[in-house]
């Protein structure tokens, strides 16, 4: 499956955050996905779009460095895959992938954000200070925030209100604000329309494009939905549309 790059999109950027020719991924007897052809921009949102089982969780977990491709060619960040697969992962980041890096539903929000920043300080420091907790949480609300001038209204994130208590798309906006602590130069959303209602997810598009705008360094997003109808393709955006099939 190739890429395609819908109009009015902007060529201003050269480097390519994904560059895969014929990639290919086999597992337990069949094909997961095959002949993904694509090159992204630094700075740019690839949507992988499919029905279920079309391998679109897969495919980004493979950009990600995370799954190990059978075959093709795949460079990310500049990085061969899967030799260079540390490299590109710590640069990288996951949003909440189900099955991968779920949310734990007994946790409070700071207490997720303490946890993910403990993750990235020096193995000999592991506690964070209540100071350092709130200025992430800030932090994560500065940047929904910005996504008010779109015209969507992310809801704010409680700092003390427990994962299981969150309602669909504030669970999606912290799972990309823990995402984005460490700084990643690729963030992965997958399955945008696990929200059910279209109008969060319309508001979870808008709210991307606004994070990468304002962004203090270009953030490529990779994402994946079954329907991109509740996108806005706005003109000067960089989003490359990537079907997939499916194999049967």
């Amino acid at each position: 499956m190739s890429a395609t790059t819908p109009a009015g999109t902007a060529a201003a950027v050269t480097a390519n955050a994904v560059t895969a020719r014929g990639l290919e991924l086999r597992a337990r007897g069949r094909t997961v996905f095959s002949g993904v052809d694509v090159e992204a921009p630094v700075g740019s949102t690839v949507v992988v779009r499919g029905a279920a089982s079309t391998g679109k969780t897969s495919l980004l977990l493979t950009l990600a460095g995370r799954m190990k491709p059978t075959g093709g060619r795949l460079r990310v960040l500049g990085e061969e895959l899967p030799a260079r697969a540390g490299a590109v992962r710590r640069e990288v980041a996951l949003a909440e992938v189900r099955g991968v890096n779920e949310l734990d539903d007994a946790l409070t929000v700071e207490q997720h954000v303490a946890e993910r920043l403990v993750l990235h300080q020096p193995w000999y420091r592991p506690w964070v200070s209540a100071d350092q907790v709130d200025e992430q949480v800030e932090r994560a609300q500065r940047a929904l925030d910005v996504t008010a001038g779109t015209g969507v209204d992310v809801p704010a994130l409680r700092p003390r209100e427990f994962v299981s208590d969150l309602a669909p798309l504030e669970r999606m906006a912290l799972g990309v604000v823990l995402a984005l602590i460490g700084r990643p130069r690729v963030l992965v959303v997958d399955d945008v329309d696990a929200l059910r209602s279209g109008e969060d997810r319309r508001r979870a598009w808008e709210a991307l494009a606004a994070l990468q705008r304002t962004s203090s360094r270009p953030l490529t997003v990779l994402a994946s939905c079954t329907d991109t109808t509740d996108i806005r393709w706005h003109a000067g955006d960089d989003r490359i549309l990537l079907d997939l099939q499916g194999t049967p």
